[in-house]
């Protein structure tokens, strides 16, 4: 076992090429040679900074003996996560190369479809239209291809539902690169070119909206809006994209209190988590929420600032007033409440920061999930399990 490719449904600006990026890049580093194929638009590895791996587009798949160094296919092919852009690509892999399939698991794919195209899952697989959009799981080939895969990896430990009985599956947690994301001062010069008043707290928020999130970011813009009616000057940065309006047609409630960057390369975002004085994930326990791992947490606990969050997913394993302020929902009336208590309780505050840090140094390490994730490849790869649908022909 010596190649190993990692397949990603869009190109290097989504936040699941940050998780690949940083695996493929550990790995090489234990040994392996590790080879990325995004659909399209291999130059955008750019936004990432060094990689120690190759990359590859979808259509030079014939090439793709040609990039591993020992000019062979490859010996694992790990798919990030089952959409069908990433389930069509494996299968044209299949008809040429011999491998081991991995399936890595990160969201509630069958919710994501629901919220996506406003139907019942049920309904979806009653009466499954014709095609089903690349970037979302098809309802029932997602369920074939999670079958045939050898092992799977979760993001989180509830995603293990999903997965096939005797599948070999690893709870695969992402880390926070701690040469970028750190504990550091507030750059004035930054906060002066954004229009921050002196006076005003701020909140920060990565990330992109879509159906799935939207009412969880916009109770982001109502808590901003209403702790400056409550007297406490807030303004909340934004970085991410949407295609969903979630502030209606009149938004100057809420524009008047945000400053909207859009996207950001990733270099720019350590300074910008730094002008926050709380960061924020939105949310409750639901379908949604306890199947993820909100991609920005690590690099929020890096940074060594108070963090509120939602008794979901990472917050499950998180102490309250220890680790961050876990709360029951984090929705708008409860976001301010916790502000306002964080802002006028130095004590608290400066525990949340301390309780941060040591939770993604303890938890969220790249190298470590490496490890284990190596470990995981080495101990299926070695089985003698064969699965249907597995056993593929060398192409010449």
């Amino acid at each position: 076992m010596q190649n190993v490719l990692f397949v990603l449904y869009f190109d290097f600006r989504a936040n699941s090429a940050v998780h690949v990026h940083h695996f493929a890049n550990c790995l090489v580093a234990q040994g392996l040679n590790c080879v990325v194929a995004v659909p399209h638009s291999k130059e955008t590895i750019s936004v990432l900074g060094k990689h120690l791996y190759k990359t590859i587009e979808f259509d030079e798949i014939h090439q793709i003996k040609d990039v591993f160094p020992d000019g062979r296919g490859p010996d694992i092919v790990h798919a990030w996560t089952p959409r069908e852009v990433v389930r069509l690509y494996c299968k044209r892999l299949q008809e040429l190369y011999d491998f081991k399939l991995f399936i890595h698991l990160e969201d509630n794919e069958e919710h994501i479809l629901e919220k996506f195209l406003q139907t019942s899952y049920k309904d979806l697989c009653n009466n499954c239209p014709d095609s089903i959009p690349p970037h979302l799981s098809h309802p029932l080939k997602y369920h074939q291809f999670l079958k045939a895969a050898d092992g799977v990896t979760v993001i989180i430990d509830r995603l293990k539902e999903f997965v096939p009985d005797y599948t070999p599956t690893l709870l695969l947690y992402p880390g926070a690169d701690i040469d970028c994301f750190f504990p550091r001062a507030r750059n004035p010069e930054l906060a002066l070119e954004l229009g921050i008043p002196l006076n005003s707290a701020v909140l920060c928020y990565t990330g992109n909206v879509h159906p799935a999130n939207a009412h969880e970011v916009r109770s982001l813009y109502l808590a901003t809006a209403m702790l400056n009616r409550e007297g406490y000057p807030t303004m909340l940065v934004r970085t991410g994209q949407g295609s969903v309006n979630i502030l209606g047609e009149d938004d100057r409630w809420a524009q008047r209190y945000s400053i909207e960057l859009g996207f950001v390369d990733r270099d720019r975002l350590p300074d910008i988590l730094a002008l926050a004085d709380v960061l924020v994930q939105p949310g409750r326990s639901d379908a949604f929420n306890d199947y993820r791992f909100p991609s920005k947490l690590p690099e929020f606990l890096a940074m060594g600032k108070p963090v509120i969050l939602p008794a979901a997913n990472l917050g499950l394993l998180m102490e309250n007033k220890k680790d961050a302020l876990v709360l029951p929902v984090a929705d708008a009336l409860s976001i301010v409440e916790s502000v306002k208590l964080l802002l006028d309780n130095k004590e608290l505050y400066d525990k949340l920061s301390s309780g941060s840090v040591n939770f993604a140094k303890k938890y969220l390490s790249w190298s470590t999930s490496s490890e284990n994730l190596k470990a995981f490849y080495e101990t299926v790869f070695r089985s003698e399990k064969t699965k249907t649908g597995t056993v593929r022909t060398q192409a010449s």
